[in-house]
């Protein structure tokens, strides 16, 4: 990739983890509650990456529409029984604690830049042990702005004090690569994880098969 690179911003779900089964196990346990049928993988997979509140409306919306005026008391019901369960049968990508390992020990500094809840996602990277990798983790609560927004980037690079040059983007979504494109980041999409389409279309700097091939790329 060349000289020098500072920092790599990661994403979590289906970058960095593959959390679809506890995501969808919740959503089927908040659907089951109001006595509307499962959603199967593909379904939720589908709905992921936009936050929580909007994975929530769209489960909803697929089964008969909101049972409610407002989404806020399904969400909060969604992440009371998420959040201690969100590691349950969650796993990191093949490669993903070495790479991340090889990344730190070559000086980068690392960050989390997800949609995801706070509190979850401290939740997940502590129950899998890779939360002393990160500098920095922002989750949606955190943000002025979530992806594609650019400020959700931004404020990791300001907070880290990299410039958008020295930075590299790691992702799986539109969401991840639109922000980065829009911050000034370049940008390395995983054609492994939840994107909504073809992987070639989202335009990003590289696209790669295996999480460890990160390290040559972006060390090489």
């Amino acid at each position: 990739m060349g000289m020098g690179l500072q920092a790599v911003l990661f994403d979590l779900d289906g970058t960095l983890i593959h959390s679809l089964p506890d995501l969808v196990a919740a959503v089927n346990r908040l659907l089951a509650g109001e006595g509307r049928g499962a959603l199967d993988d593909r379904t939720v997979m589908s709905f992921v990456g936009d936050g929580a509140g909007t994975l929530v409306t769209r489960v909803f919306m697929a089964t008969g529409g909101m049972p409610g005026p407002e989404v806020e008391p399904y969400l909060e019901r969604f992440l009371a029984d998420y959040e201690p369960r969100s590691a349950e049968n969650t796993v990191p990508w093949p490669g993903v604690p070495e790479t991340l390992a090889e990344l730190k020990a070559a000086g980068l500094r690392l960050a989390v830049c997800t949609n995801k809840p706070s509190r979850a996602t401290a939740e997940i990277l502590a129950a899998l042990d890779l939360e002393r990798w990160f500098d920095l983790v922002v989750g949606a609560d955190d943000a002025p702005a979530i992806k594609p927004d650019p400020a959700h980037v931004t404020c990791i690079l300001d907070h880290l004090g990299v410039a958008a040059g020295a930075a590299v983007m790691v992702g799986d979504s539109t969401n991840d690569i639109v922000s980065a494109r829009r911050a000034g980041v370049r940008s390395v999409a995983l054609s492994f994880g939840y994107c909504h389409g073809p992987v070639a279309d989202l335009g990003a700097d590289w696209i790669v098969d295996d999480f460890r091939d990160l390290s040559r790329l972006l060390l090489g």
